[in-house]
């Protein structure tokens, strides 16, 4: 009669045990299903979906271990461990879950990697103009147009306000006017020039040709060239000077990059 009982009751603990397994193929095979649609839709990356994916495995793993063990034994002792495992994981790491987090997130938005921009981080002064190459589950690398890499932690760039950003330079030029010569006519002799010389990887649109300020002595003109190429290398920039120095050899001019 005993071993009639034991074995009851062995046998409702195998049943629950088999259909907490099957559950837990259910649930990762939804989520399985739901990962390799994102990767589809590009809303994240192969690499975060193998990520992700290792995460839930442990995850469902652990919690058939546990609700298992609760199961044959009937004690909330695993339970308790759960909770404090989870306390001691939060404390001790949890810069690298906040990270993480932010991480997940950056991957859901489509407009953040690989394009150029203009990022204002609420600790900088300036806003960082280049391209995020990189999200990583702990930093973001962005590339400015310069090929420089800067990395920010991924918090802060979910922090940020990104604004989309044609690369390009901006040029000064300060230009002496002769007493009887015409303004109009040396603007157009700007422009003229900026149509005529090779530009290398910059395009010149005269909707970006600017009048700073005008005096007596001096016009100061405002150019700013777009970049068709990526990064923006300084012996291109001093080709394009050197050109317009001597193009506009007669004005005395005074290049600037601004």
């Amino acid at each position: 009669m005993i071993n009639l009982e034991v074995n009851n009751v062995l046998l409702r603990q195998l049943e629950a045990i088999a259909l907490l397994a099957a559950t837990v193929v259910v649930i990762r095979y939804i989520l399985g299903r739901f990962l390799s649609s994102l990767v589809q839709r590009s809303s994240i990356s192969l690499s975060t979906k193998t990520l992700l994916t290792r995460l839930i495995d442990l995850t469902l793993f652990s919690a058939f271990l546990i609700i298992s063990i609760n199961i044959v034994t009937a004690s909330l002792t695993p339970y308790a461990v759960v909770v404090i495992l989870g306390f001691t994981v939060l404390t001790f790491f949890f810069y690298d879950v906040k990270q993480f987090a932010a991480y997940i997130t950056l991957q859901m938005f489509k407009h953040v990697k690989g394009r150029n921009a203009e990022i204002y981080v609420r600790t900088a002064s300036e806003p960082i103009k280049g391209r995020i190459v990189e999200i990583s589950p702990l930093t973001s690398v962005i590339e400015d147009f310069f090929g420089n890499k800067i990395y920010i932690p991924n918090t802060v760039l979910m922090e940020s306000i990104i604004k989309e950003l044609n690369p390009s330079i901006n040029i000064r030029l300060v230009l002496s006017i002769g007493r009887d010569e015409d303004v109009n006519e040396i603007f157009n002799n700007v422009r003229k020039v900026f149509k005529e010389i090779d530009l290398g990887p910059f395009r010149f649109n005269d909707s970006h040709m600017i009048i700073k300020s005008l005096n007596s002595k001096f016009l100061v003109v405002d150019i700013r060239l777009s970049s068709i190429a990526l990064p923006i290398r300084n012996a291109d920039i001093l080709k394009v000077l050197s050109q317009l120095s001597k193009a506009l050899s007669k004005y005395e001019p005074v290049l600037e990059v601004i």
